[in-house]
C-alpha cells in the first residue's frame, strides 16, 4: 500500500502544473510610446491609429476617432471592442491577465479603465473593459465585459471574469457581460 501511495504521489509531482493566472502591467503615453500607423487623409474625418508594445511582444492598437477611442489587444485583423457613445478615452495603464503554461507567459485578457464624458463634457464616469486578447494562431480579440468601475470590488471582479471567460469566449457570437446601469452612460455601441 505504501508503494502505491508513493507511486501516486510521484506521478502527481510529474504532472504539469495547472495553468495559473497572474497580472502584468503596461503603461503608455500614446504619442510618446506608440507608432502612428494610419491617419485620416485631409478632408476625410478625424482619426488616427497607433500600434503600441504590450506585454510579452503582444501589440495593442489604439484608434482615436471623433473624441472616442477603441483598443484592440493582441493579434487581430478586426477592431477588438466597440467604442462608447459619449466622448471617452482609455487610461494609460493596461492590466494583462497572463496564463503561465509550461513556463510560457501568454496574455489572454486585458483590463483597462475608460473615462466617459457626461452631457456637459465632464469626465464623470468610469468603466472597466475586460477584453479577450487576440492570439497569434487566431481566436480574435473583443470585449468580454463592461463593468461599472464605481462599484466596490470591480477590479477583482474584472480579474475573475478575465480568468474564467477569456479563453473560451468566442468573439462575434458570445455576448459581452454589461453591468446594469451602464445604459445611462451611453453604453458600448457597435
Amino acid at each position: 500500500m505504501k508503494a502505491l501511495v508513493a507511486a501516486l504521489l510521484l506521478s502527481l509531482a510529474a504532472t504539469p502544473a495547472l495553468a495559473q493566472a497572474i497580472s502584468e502591467y503596461t503603461e503608455y503615453r500614446l504619442e510618446e510610446d506608440c507608432a502612428l500607423i494610419g491617419r485620416a487623409p485631409a478632408g476625410d474625418g478625424d482619426w488616427a491609429d497607433h500600434v503600441c508594445a504590450g506585454f510579452a511582444n503582444y501589440p495593442f492598437v489604439v484608434r482615436n476617432t471623433d473624441g472616442r477611442e477603441v483598443v484592440t489587444y493582441g493579434f487581430a485583423t478586426e477592431p477588438g471592442m466597440s467604442s462608447f457613445a459619449p466622448f471617452n478615452y482609455a487610461n494609460g495603464t493596461i492590466e494583462w491577465r497572463v496564463r503561465i503554461e509550461r513556463d510560457m507567459e501568454i496574455p489572454v485578457a486585458a483590463i483597462q479603465r475608460w473615462y466617459l464624458a457626461d452631457a456637459n463634457g465632464d469626465w464623470a464616469h468610469q468603466v472597466l473593459v475586460v477584453s479577450r486578447v487576440g492570439q497569434p494562431d487566431g481566436g480574435g480579440a473583443c470585449a468580454i465585459a463592461y463593468l461599472n468601475a464605481a462599484q466596490d470590488g470591480t477590479n477583482q471582479r474584472a480579474r475573475q471574469i478575465a480568468d474564467e471567460r477569456a479563453r473560451e469566449f468566442t468573439c462575434g457570437s458570445d455576448a459581452p457581460l454589461v453591468d446594469e446601469g451602464l445604459e445611462e452612460f451611453g453604453g458600448p455601441v457597435r
